[in-house]
């Protein structure tokens, strides 16, 4: 709406509103990618005694459903189901209001599972007082390509056991790249400072701020964007020849979907 300069989106966000779909009544074009940082990994968590182990295995279990205080989760939960060939109609649906709701119906007992990312607070507070673990997803070509439906921007990736809590073995997570954007209307000169800045700390910043450990150098630029970069990124990355041939066809193509 052109409100801020800048912001923090997923991929499956920012696809999703740069074209008006899924979640989104009308398409926002006018946000470019500065930089491709991290991930966010999320999959359903359950108690670490159950003999549950994939989200297969969800089949006919009490399981959160609909999420309309955040659309968009029931969304990305939809899409890891589907990955493993279920559908609402193979679980014991759970009505909750939001991702709050949804932890704490856990908690009570009144669900078998839950919907969260890797590192998110409630996941480590349902850790601490019964001991929980992630269920892996589906990453086979059928569906990973059923997570990109349903989900666009997203991905199947592993994470190893003992990485992070609840993640008791290597385990497959729908994945999104986290994306700092800015307006199309920033100029290029502060979109070029604000790259370069990441760009020339990005050692410094990882190890002040673990959250940012993964905004390396070598995930900045994507060949798997979902939407353009800014200009003023593009020349930065250009001039450190991180920017080919390959990207520029991908910045091209994304102008114009």
């Amino acid at each position: 709406k052109g409100e801020m300069d800048m912001g923090i989106l997923t991929s499956a966000d920012a696809i999703a509103a740069y074209t008006g779909s899924m979640i989104y009544k009308r398409p926002y074009r006018n946000t470019r990618i500065l930089v491709v940082g991290g991930v966010l990994q999320l999959s359903f968590y359950v108690s670490k005694d159950t003999p549950m182990e994939t989200v297969a295995d969800l089949r006919g279990k009490r399981v959160p459903t609909d999420f309309p205080g955040i659309p968009i989760v029931k969304l990305s939960s939809t899409a890891v189901l589907a990955a493993s060939g279920l559908t609402y109609n193979d679980i014991v649906r759970v009505p909750v209001s939001d991702l709050a709701a949804n932890a704490q119906a856990f908690l009570e007992g009144r669900t078998d599972a839950a919907w969260y990312s890797v590192g998110a607070p409630a996941v480590e507070d349902a850790n601490a007082r019964k001991g929980v673990k992630f269920l892996s997803a589906a990453s086979t070509p059928e569906g990973t390509k059923k997570m990109a439906e349903i989900y666009p921007g997203s991905y199947p990736s592993v994470m190893k056991g003992g990485s992070a809590t609840g993640v008791v073995k290597d385990t497959v997570f729908l994945t999104n790249d986290i994306y700092l954007i800015a307006a199309r209307e920033m100029s290029d000169e502060t979109a070029y400072e604000v790259v370069k800045t990441l760009w020339e700390h990005n050692e410094e910043l990882g190890a002040a701020f673990p959250a940012l450990k993964q905004w390396r150098r070598d995930r900045m630029v994507s060949k798997n964007a979902m939407i353009a970069y800014h200009p003023g990124a593009v020349r930065f990355f250009q001039e450190k020849g991180a920017w080919n041939n390959e990207m520029q066809a991908l910045q091209a193509k994304l102008l114009n979907q």
